[in-house]
């Protein structure tokens, strides 16, 4: 196996048989922003179905909006007046922003646009709607039918974590006050269709028929009805639900002994974090990083492969700093292992890697699509007379582009102008950043380091077609001649042209410059 994608699809083809079709489930309850630690959930059970379609298997993935939950607690972010509508179905709840038709349908709304970039193939469904359309009338009588068992099976994982047990008027339901949508107590039920309430809040009661969608499976309850309502096959989860007498160990002992269908499959994945940054993202607190951000400094297929190439068992920190070029340095290694123009390291490693690429990308190109070096592209964006088809020239003249560019390179190149522009502007560190000083700067240079610029100048104005290493030993010979050390010839160069001791890489970053600019910055001319 090569990707541990395809080691769950065929775990999942060898447990569960051979289906007509294969569900695969994530879900995230959208009381708050979904960040990109709530999308390694969604990533993971997409990837696997992904793997068992490269099998030639039907599947359906399957993405459980739970927007009837109770909006629990006012964000940091949200007017604080926004706790009249605590216990509300969080799909009831108004939109703080004015926006969208609800609370719920904001966050969601950012996430499916985002997620459109991503070329996922999913059904985003509802709890919502599935609730107040009846669809799990059946279950939820079941479950008020099976109370005791499931109260039972709650109760002895709550013994073992030394928890006291559930309390003797427990149900596995909530209800919605019909009138002013909060939470209602639960007082009796038919044993048919009907369950009595008293609202505490509005002071109504009354009776409402569990098919007009008022009643509401418990989260340990809901989750395992779900399973066996969509037959599903494999869902991950993070540790918390999947530690010792988690949800996850009492869905499976409910799916099966209460609504009679084998416990999905499960793979833990661990959480995402940033680097730097301290404690775990939550939507509700607003400390949190969205694939919006992330599409402002990444291409789409990058995204992927940051949680494709990840084991989920591990703890995923993203770089956004200086990280983040590394992460485009292997990318693109990657991707020329995979057009055979580059060699991995073995053949074991060149399948996986070949592998990760193609579970990578929202679309797999027929040829190598011009790849622009992303570190080079942070310096050249720095540079105020070079647009957008003048770094593109630059890039050509210095061979990292060919000379003819498709229309989907010119695309790509583009793109990642405009990544490393806001890469620039919002993540890069200031020994990164520089800008050319528009006049000579009045330093003291000792005579050998002056001599040394004026025969680089005249280098220059000798050889107008010259490559960057032809120019770079040019600068190395001026120094080397005179006995200057390299560190101190450097600083001083920096120095004339950006006023820092350090800078790009000097060769490349001269060449990038107008040539007579040069000439006349070497000489200390205005």
């Amino acid at each position: 196996m090569v990707h541990w994608a395809d080691y769950m699809a065929e775990k999942i083809i060898r447990e569960r048989g051979d289906r007509d079709e294969y569900v695969v489930e994530s879900g995230i309850t959208p009381s708050g922003y979904v960040h990109i630690g709530n999308f390694r959930e969604f990533f993971t059970a997409y990837i696997v179905g992904h793997a068992l379609r490269d099998r030639g298997k039907k599947v359906r993935h399957i993405h459980m909006w739970d927007d009837y939950d109770r909006f629990r607690k006012v964000p940091k972010n949200v007017p604080p007046e926004w706790k009249e509508h605590l216990t509300k179905p969080v799909r009831e709840v108004p939109d703080p922003w004015g926006c969208h038709d609800s609370y719920a349908e904001h966050f969601i709304a950012i996430f499916e646009e985002e997620v459109s970039k991503l070329g996922i193939e999913v059904d985003f469904l509802h709890a919502y709607e599935l609730y107040k359309s009846g669809e799990y009338a059946e279950e939820i009588k079941l479950a008020l039918e099976k109370r005791d068992e499931i109260k039972a099976i709650l109760d002895k994982y709550r013994e073992r974590a030394k928890q006291p047990p559930l309390e003797e008027d427990w149900q596995p339901v909530m209800i919605y006050c019909p009138k002013c949508r909060r939470e209602a107590g639960f007082v009796s039920w038919d044993g048919e269709w009907k369950v009595s309430y008293k609202c505490p809040h509005c002071g109504s009661e009354g009776e409402t028929d569990i098919r007009d969608g008022n009643v509401k499976l418990r989260w340990r309850v809901d989750w395992p009805m779900r399973w066996a309502h969509f037959k599903v096959d494999f869902e991950p989860a993070g540790k918390d639900h999947l530690a010792a007498g988690g949800s996850y160990d009492t869905g499976r002992e409910i799916v099966e002994k209460v609504f009679g269908w084998p416990s999905p499959i499960d793979l833990m994945y661990e959480f995402v974090g940033i680097k730097g940054q301290k404690g775990k993202m939550s939507g509700s607190k607003g400390n949190v990083i969205l694939l919006s951000d992330l599409y402002e400094v990444l291409e789409p297929g990058i995204i992927r492969f940051i949680y494709a190439k990840a084991r989920p068992n591990k703890e995923l920190k993203i770089d956004l700093g200086l990280g983040l070029l590394n992460l485009y340095d292997e990318f693109d290694k990657v991707e020329r292992i995979y057009f055979g123009i580059e060699q991995a390291k073995n053949p074991e490693e060149e399948e996986e890697l070949k592998r990760t690429y193609e579970l990578s990308m929202p679309e797999v190109p027929d040829r190598l699509t011009a790849q622009a070096p992303f570190r080079f592209l942070v310096t050249l964006v720095q540079m105020p007379h070079l647009n957008e088809e003048g770094i593109i020239r630059v890039l050509q003249e210095q061979g990292h582009l060919p000379e003819k560019l498709g229309e989907d390179d010119v695309e790509r190149v583009r793109l990642r102008i405009r990544l490393a522009k806001n890469w620039v502007e919002k993540y890069a560190p200031d020994n990164v950043k520089f800008s050319i000083l528009e006049e000579p700067p009045e330093i003291e240079l000792r005579p050998e380091i002056r001599g040394a610029m004026l025969e680089v100048a005249g280098w220059l104005e000798a050889h107008e077609g010259f490559t960057v290493e032809e120019l770079n030993n040019a600068i190395y010979d001026a120094a080397k001649k005179r006995e200057i050390p390299s560190k101190e010839w450097f600083k001083a160069l920096y120095n004339v042209f950006i006023g820092k001791d350090r800078g790009p890489r000097l060769a490349s970053f001269l060449a990038s410059l107008d040539r007579e600019f040069v000439i006349r910055r070497l000489r200390m001319e205005a």
